[in-house]
């Protein structure tokens, strides 16, 4: 959890960021945002989320869906 720095703020706050990640709980829905201003934030997020046993939606696309880069959930 080195890498995945979490400070709580307002979620308009995270949307300034020019990269989103979205967590779903256990009912799919998305509870938590985390931004990301610049790419390699963006990977270390990534792997330190994979490394939880969280699973990213969006793997196998190359663009956004719903306005996220990534939507990471548990994997069934």
């Amino acid at each position: 959890m080195t890498n995945l720095l979490v400070t709580i703020v307002e979620l308009n706050v995270v949307r300034q960021d020019e990269i989103l990640i979205a967590i779903r709980n256990a009912k799919q829905e998305i509870y938590r945002v985390i931004g990301a201003s610049n790419a390699k934030q963006f990977q270390n997020a990534v792997e330190e989320l994979e490394d939880l046993g969280l699973t990213n939606e969006l793997e196998e696309t190359d663009r956004a869906a719903n306005g996220y880069d990534a939507i990471f959930s548990l994997t069934e």
